[in-house]
């Protein structure tokens, strides 16, 4: 999941994580910030200004990152639509 707070003052997007203990160890919980943040490293030139949350839940399988990538494409095409 995003959440997403607009700020049109800030020179770069600002990105937190909330990844629980539930979702693993660490090593795992590193892993998932580690390519969620190269995702967004990639789409940098599409992120709108402001704030974001990247949270991961509690989950039996771990998605590649073909899987993790394809959500977060989607999550960010959420961003530019109006609603």
């Amino acid at each position: 999941w995003m959440m997403f707070s607009p700020d049109a003052t800030l020179e770069f997007p600002r990105v937190a994580y909330a990844i629980g203990r539930r979702y693993g160890n660490a090593v795992r919980r590193n892993r998932i910030r580690r390519q969620t943040q190269a995702i967004l490293h990639r789409h940098a030139a599409n992120l709108p200004r402001g704030r974001y949350l990247i949270g991961a839940t509690s989950s039996t399988r771990r998605p590649s990152f073909m899987e993790l990538e394809a959500d977060m494409t989607a999550l960010i095409s959420k961003l530019d639509q109006p609603g």
